[in-house]
């Protein structure tokens, strides 16, 4: 196993961007050297992300609804 040497202080140190359609892994111990807080400002979207259109027209929209209802209610039951 690697072995890495951790600073007390990471405050300065750069943290990785997030790599866009790539597995992202941060491994805890950096997390809390460079702060949860910091970590957070600096990796995480600042606004909502837009789910794009799929295509489905309102019928289909309609059906998935249903389907997603029924599977609540399943759930809620126990089933």
């Amino acid at each position: 196993m690697e072995s890495r040497k951790i600073s007390t202080d990471g405050s300065q140190e750069p943290i990785p961007p997030l790599k866009p359609g790539q597995w992202n892994v941060y491994r805890p111990e950096d997390i809390m050297r460079w702060g949860v807080q910091r970590f957070l400002n600096e990796v995480c979207a600042k606004e909502p992300f837009q789910i794009p259109d799929l295509g489905f027209n309102e019928e289909e929209n309609k059906r998935m609804d249903e389907i997603l209802r029924q599977e609540r209610e399943a759930s809620n039951n126990g089933i």
